[in-house]
């Protein structure tokens, strides 16, 4: 990007602009709207002429919603034409209903580039492998900077995953699974969450998280850090069906 701005939402997953901060490109943050979702009117308002990326994680990190499927598409299509246009799909396999990957773009030649990982529903965490779909002018630039390289057995294990087709449905409905306990919880509490596209979910506890984070310790549970501004809010990822039954058990009674 050689220094050119990155927009970006407030808060969200924060490696790439970590990145893009080490090869001087300012970072440019629009905050989310009142559901916590993607501002998109807000973010492509401020494009200029210094403005190189958007980037849009999507479902989102911390939040784990979701935009409307057509209005990111057509977010992505317009803007593209003026600026590269980054969308992280690392949770999208957790999306419960019909919706288009941003692949679709980048096989119409846009200005977009999508990322996926294995380390969500595939659970291969520790071994840090993903992969961007750009075109092939885009992905060779971006090739140039490339911050890490991958080893043979990461790239077998991954290889190995795209076929075990039981343990891809055993994630998807153990978290779906835990999603709904966590929910039923904190429903009990009346405490404020959002509908979650992802792995774990977003609530408002009311307290500061930094005080959340060792009372929950306690219990022997780690929740999620501080996401600025939202720091009154707690993400917790589903886990093994015990260890969401944990965080249950720990919640209520941090709470009472």
């Amino acid at each position: 990007m050689n220094g050119s701005e990155v927009i970006s939402a407030a808060p969200t997953y924060l490696s790439l602009l970590s990145y893009a901060e080490q090869f001087g490109s300012p970072i440019n943050m629009v905050p989310l709207d009142k559901n916590l979702v993607h501002d998109l009117d807000a973010m492509g308002g401020r494009i200029t002429n210094k403005t190189g990326l958007i980037f849009v994680c999507n479902p989102n990190n911390p939040t784990g919603t979701i935009l409307p499927a057509q209005q990111l598409r057509d977010f992505c299509s317009d803007v593209s034409s003026r600026v590269n246009v980054f969308v992280d799909e690392a949770y999208f396999e957790f999306i419960d209903q019909p919706y288009p990957s941003m692949i679709e773009l980048v096989k119409e030649g846009k200005n977009v580039i999508v990322s996926r990982t294995f380390s969500k529903v595939y659970g291969l965490a520790g071994i840090r492998m993903g992969y961007l779909i750009a075109r092939p002018d885009i992905a060779a630039r971006i090739r140039k900077n490339r911050m890490s390289m991958l080893n043979i057995m990461a790239i077998q294990a991954a290889k190995a995953a795209l076929t075990d087709e039981a343990f891809y449905k055993q994630s998807i409905a153990k978290n779906a699974e835990a999603k709904a306990l966590i929910y039923d919880t904190l429903n009990d509490l009346k405490l404020e969450s959002v509908p979650s596209s992802t792995n774990f979910v977003f609530f408002k506890t009311g307290r500061d998280i930094k005080k959340v984070i060792p009372a929950m310790k306690e219990y022997g549970v780690s929740v999620g850090r501080p996401f600025p501004p939202l720091t009154d809010w707690c993400r917790i990822s589903t886990g093994k069906i015990e260890d969401v039954k944990r965080f249950n058990k720990g919640l209520r009674k941090m709470m009472t």
